[in-house]
């Protein structure tokens, strides 16, 4: 599974696309389209926990976060299957870190 994160203000983004956080938790339990998700791990350097928040989420090995550690709340979303995402590509965008490969089942 291919990730691509365009949250460049993201701590865990390297601002090429690529994720170093350990896991990716998409949320929007009742999403009806993308706009309706966020990525729940994505944090800045202002935001009043980034760096206590970014603990718990940053890779020690700054390997880039596998496809397979995206953990998704969107219950609504035909790529979840037991709150892990199976899509083959995963864009998350600039625009409130939403989840782009959103698709409503």
């Amino acid at each position: 599974m291919a990730l691509n994160c365009q949250s460049h203000d993201c701590i865990h983004n390297d601002k090429t696309g690529k994720c170093f956080a350990k896991q990716i938790d998409i949320r929007g339990k009742n999403a009806k389209n993308s706009a309706g998700t966020t990525c729940n791990s994505h944090t800045t350097s202002t935001s009043e926990h980034a760096y206590e928040f970014a603990n718990e989420f940053m890779a020690t090995d700054k390997t880039p976060a596998a496809g397979s550690n995206i953990k998704c709340g969107a219950k609504t979303c035909k790529f979840n299957h037991n709150q892990v995402c199976n899509a083959t590509d995963v864009n998350i965008t600039n625009h409130h870190a939403s989840c782009e490969t959103f698709k409503q089942q």
